[in-house]
């Protein structure tokens, strides 16, 4: 294990939404662009004609940039002029009447803010129907993401807690940006380990990626340095990055994409 098992950043972390939606839906940036459009694109065949599709933890709901679907309810735990409604990741009540209905949950680097993972991927359960999918991008908390996050003092991870405890939080949840950015090695680096304690699911996909894609992006939420590059230039850090991530994922790569089936 490189670098350190855990960090607990000393700034408490208060993201400007608004600012980060402009700059995601009104500014020119192709390098953010880029980063967007390969984040969701590998969504969009999954979501197309479904007719119960819910994001939850959808914050500045960048995924609208990409993937225009009205189908897609984006949901957060503060109600801000483009969520569609409010639902606590900690404490998810649909109500009876979609038991079984929901076709897609999609989480994008919010199930890390979820104080107890477990427990909410085991409640959405129930309101997933069979063959029904949950679709994540989220934070793979690898040498340099741990670095990086380290250097900035941007946010909290751990690789000494319990995951699959659906009893116990990871964190105390002191506001809506409280994380653990080692959830997602911890949920689904070990697949039998995760079908062993949720065996009403199997992973159809778990990839990483994201180095310099991401890393010359100028940040979803962030403001950060980054070099002008065009589409072409775009697409060949996406290539290095697969070169780089297959030959040194523990090291290089910054997401993990997984899709959840439940059976």
């Amino acid at each position: 294990m490189l670098f350190l098992r855990e960090y607990k950043s000393k700034k408490i972390k208060d993201e400007n939404l608004y600012s980060s939606r402009h700059k995601i839906f009104n500014s020119k940036n192709p390098n953010l662009e880029a980063l967007l459009e390969f984040r969701f694109s590998w969504m969009k065949r999954f979501v197309k004609n479904k007719r119960h599709i819910i994001e939850l933890g959808s914050g500045s709901g960048c995924i609208k940039k990409i993937i225009n679907s009205k189908k897609i309810l984006l949901t957060d735990v503060v109600k801000y002029p483009w969520i569609n409604k409010i639902i606590d990741m900690n404490k998810i009540n649909l109500g009876k009447k979609y038991y079984n209905k929901i076709d897609i949950f999609i989480f994008n680097h919010s199930l890390h803010h979820c104080s107890n993972p477990s427990k909410t991927l085991k409640e959405i359960s129930k309101y997933l129907k069979k063959g029904g999918l949950i679709l994540l991008n989220e934070p793979e908390a690898s040498f340099f993401l741990r670095f990086i996050q380290y250097v900035l003092d941007d946010e909290d991870w751990s690789f000494n807690v319990n995951i699959f405890n659906s009893k116990k939080k990871i964190f105390k949840s002191i506001n809506p940006w409280s994380s653990n950015t080692a959830t997602a090695n911890l949920l689904f680096s070990d697949a039998k380990k995760f079908h062993k304690n949720f065996p009403f699911y199997e992973i159809n996909k778990n990839e990483l990626c994201e180095f310099l894609i991401f890393i010359n992006s100028s940040g979803v939420n962030q403001n950060i340095f980054h070099i002008p590059s065009n589409k072409l230039m775009n697409s060949i850090f996406i290539c290095i990055d697969r070169v780089l991530i297959y030959l040194f994922p523990s090291i290089f790569a910054l997401n993990r994409r997984t899709i959840l089936k439940k059976i």
